[in-house]
């Protein structure tokens, strides 16, 4: 399976014995050099009782996984370890009055100077070094709960989107649903308010694209993931439907490769589908595959006849046997996608999930996700425990995400802007984003990158656009661009 690549340039050191014999506990800390910009390295010791000292955490700016140290050798003042299992190694020398280490740090076969330096408990830099997305002078820390709501600013979310996706395509080189995928299915639709999407996400797309159309075909069942897959043909679906306003090349070859995955039962593998909301369900995917067809100018009518056209009808009627889903967090996909692929369900069927999406209405005008599955239907079920044992499980608050969803699906299935229920459900988005452009919604999975956030804001801007509620001015230069803090080491607090 083709995976993210990241690049993992680290560093992790040891305190030398030439440290004072009264100090229990001490912090080191500097800079290396990845690519064009700086990383922090933080490490923490303590000494030991029988003598020496030993690790007990080091944090890596700009790194996503954990770095263990494997070996340790000390002679007099050299140092040598390794990590990763070999992966990555260290060589140093400490300073003869043990304030600094001078060395080099290789990983990958990549060699960089680096220098640490003994730091006091007032210049020790806050640890761990939390981020959601980085690239570059960007940086946008995780959300929290606890950040401040503010008036509504297009502007904002605006931001948030755009840099989002480009920080996760620069860093992560991968298809992500969560982020630039959501950026592909969404953003398109959002060209009248805010001009065209970045083209250089569709050439990223293009580029995965034309890597898998180049495999090897006996490497093709284990390198392409069909999630990925399935993405890139929506996105440039989507991007040829609002932007081109035709069918590009790409977009045919795209379609064409996502049906050669396609499985008997009509929908696409999903390898580890541990990740709901949106890489969880192969049902929720098939909707999107839907969006992909829908989307596609004229190409559906030219698979009329052609064997693809057997497998289009197959990828409809799981659609319609709604089997193994995600509760009504599905159903409410399905709807999205019936409103782009016609025919797909009779308009009965489709009235019948405009009133389910309203009776899970939350009496502050919102939606939940938490209201629209059972903890049990979530991908294989596995974050049942943690979901029922969340303080708001009985009666979880509205959220971004299903708010933004649900207001979309009802506005693509000609439900008036203008019913009193989805006002309702408007003027909660308009009063609810968070001081950083977000929408809050807690993940379903775990609480530390809460990637849905991304999600989270695109719904609700394509949601309150498809109800003309994006000011005119809705990226007037006035506007504040950022408010989320850029760590670097020059500003180092965070």
């Amino acid at each position: 399976m083709k995976r993210c690549r990241v690049l993992l340039c680290a560093l992790a050191t040891l305190l030398p014995s030439a440290l004072s014999a009264q100090d229990t506990s001490s912090t080191w800390q500097g800079t290396f050099t990845s690519g064009a910009e700086q990383r922090r390295a933080v490490l923490q010791m303590v000494k030991k009782d029988t003598g020496g000292w030993e690790p007990t955490a080091y944090y890596l700016e700009f790194l996503h996984d954990d770095l263990h140290i494997n070996s340790f050798a000390q002679h007099g003042s050299n140092l040598k370890f390794t990590v990763s299992a070999g992966k990555g190694a260290y060589q140093g020398k400490i300073s003869a009055d043990g304030a600094t280490i001078e060395g080099t740090w290789t990983y990958d076969g990549q060699a960089v100077p680096l220098e640490l330096r003994r730091a006091t408990k007032e210049s020790a830099w806050h640890t761990p070094f939390l981020y959601q997305y980085h690239f570059r002078d960007v940086t946008i820390p995780r959300p929290s709960p606890d950040e401040l709501k503010i008036p509504f600013s297009p502007k904002l979310a605006f931001d948030y989107m755009e840099q989002g996706a480009v920080a996760w395509t620069a860093e992560w080189k991968c298809v992500a649903c969560h982020t630039n995928g959501s950026y592909m299915v969404v953003r398109p639709l959002l060209t009248p308010q805010f001009g065209q999407p970045q083209k250089e996400l569709r050439d990223f797309f293009v580029s995965e694209l034309k890597e898998y159309l180049a495999l090897d075909p006996a490497k093709f069942q284990s390198e392409v993931e069909p999630t990925q897959v399935v993405y890139i043909a929506a996105g440039l679906a989507i991007w040829d439907a609002h932007v081109l306003h035709r069918l590009s090349p790409e977009t045919a070859q795209a379609l064409t490769l996502m049906f050669k995955m396609q499985r008997d039962t009509g929908d696409w593998f999903i390898e580890d589908d541990n990740n709901p909301p949106l890489e969880s369900s192969p049902y929720q995917l098939a909707t999107v595959a839907a969006r992909a067809v829908g989307n596609a100018p004229s190409w559906l009518s030219q698979m009329r006849g052609t064997p693809v056209e057997a497998q289009v009808n197959r990828l409809e009627n799981l659609l319609r046997a709604e089997r193994k889903l995600q509760g009504d967090y599905d159903r409410t996909d399905l709807l999205w996608a019936s409103t782009e692929l016609p025919g797909l369900l009779e308009p009965a069927q489709q009235q019948q999930l405009i009133q389910m999406i309203f009776s899970h209405q939350r009496p502050d005008g919102g939606w939940s996700i938490r209201n629209f599955a059972l903890p049990e239907e979530w991908g294989k079920g596995n974050r049942a425990e943690k979901l029922r044992a969340e303080l708001e499980f009985p009666d979880p608050p509205s959220d971004g995400h299903m708010t933004g969803l649900a207001i979309v699906a009802l506005r693509k299935a000609d439900v008036p802007a203008s019913d009193p229920r989805i006002q309702r459900g408007v003027s909660w988005l308009l009063t609810n984003q968070r001081s950083s452009g977000r929408w809050w919604t807690r993940s379903l999975n775990r609480d530390n990158w809460q990637f849905i956030s991304y999600s989270s804001t695109a719904y609700p801007l394509l949601a309150l656009s498809l109800c003309d509620a994006l000011p005119a001015s809705s990226l007037d230069s006035g506007s504040v661009v950022r408010n989320s803090e850029t760590i670097s080491p020059s500003n180092p607090g965070h």
